[in-house]
């Protein structure tokens, strides 16, 4: 796959399993337990995707979306985030796309899924 992919998840066994997926795939990820630190590191790392949970303590992945919105294009705005979610009903893909999101993605995940949804955003 060669992308640098940040995975952005309050729960520890779901970052760990988000990055297992990913790293299996052959991406460089890194990974952030919440929001505030993902904008950050999505900054100094420019990826080529970010996976985000939408339910977080803190700032949500709705609030990441909006601040890498906010940031200047050649910086990281139009890098494509992807939702992941246990909430669906809460969380429906028409207001997650709504939201600017990329790509809506139901916990529990499939990995190969994933794989391909995340080469899919990125056109490669």
């Amino acid at each position: 796959m060669g992308l640098r992919v940040l995975v952005v998840d309050d729960d520890p066994d779901a970052l760990e399993l988000f990055a297992a997926a990913l790293t299996t795939c052959g991406a460089d990820v890194t990974t952030s337990d919440n929001a505030r630190d993902a904008v950050a590191l999505a900054t100094r790392m420019q990826p080529h995707a970010i996976v985000s949970d939408i339910a977080m303590t803190g700032e949500d992945g709705y609030w990441l979306v909006r601040e890498l919105k906010r940031l200047p294009a050649e910086v990281v705005a139009d890098i494509p985030v992807i939702a992941a979610t246990a909430y669906g009903y809460e969380h429906p893909r028409a207001r997650v796309l709504a939201a600017g999101f990329a790509e809506h993605l139901q916990k529990p995940i499939d990995p190969d899924a994933l794989c391909r949804l995340v080469a899919s955003v990125v056109r490669r």
